[in-house]
């Protein structure tokens, strides 16, 4: 049987330091974003990359992160970068890795490396797919 991907909470996802590591948006969930901002009265910072991505500047923890309980207070409206941590999109060329910040990475790393991630990430996958499919349809309706 293969061991499949449980986040262990260890919060590291949601804690950043260096701008390599802040999460990349579509201009559709920049504009949800801000509007949950509002709701809970947070300030948000957005740099557009390009056309289609935005970075989402975030020094310390993400200001959805409920520190105390350890939780996302916007889980089910987060965005696809938080979806699919641990696996990371290089938007520059299109290549997807695996974090090594995450705990549950760290610690199963050799047991699931040579396995398909599809059956290791499935979840995280499919968010993964999502995007891929939005940023196609993108592609498609701006040539």
């Amino acid at each position: 049987m293969v061991k499949k991907f449980k986040c262990l909470r260890c919060s590291h996802c949601c804690f950043f330091t260096t701008p390599n590591e802040y999460p990349i948006l579509l201009k559709e969930e920049v504009m949800r974003l801000s509007t949950l901002a509002k709701k809970f009265n947070v300030s948000l910072t957005f740099k557009k990359v390009n056309d289609v991505f935005y970075l989402w500047v975030i020094e310390g923890f993400c200001p959805f992160y409920d520190v105390d309980n350890g939780r996302c207070l916007i889980h089910d409206q987060k965005p696809y970068a938080c979806k699919m941590f641990p696996l990371l999109l290089n938007i520059r060329t299109s290549e997807i890795s695996v974090s090594l910040m995450c705990d549950w990475v760290a610690k199963n790393l050799k047991e699931v490396r040579h396995i398909n991630p599809y059956e290791v990430f499935p979840n995280e996958m499919k968010a993964l797919t999502e995007l891929f499919n939005k940023i196609r349809r993108w592609d498609v309706s701006h040539e």
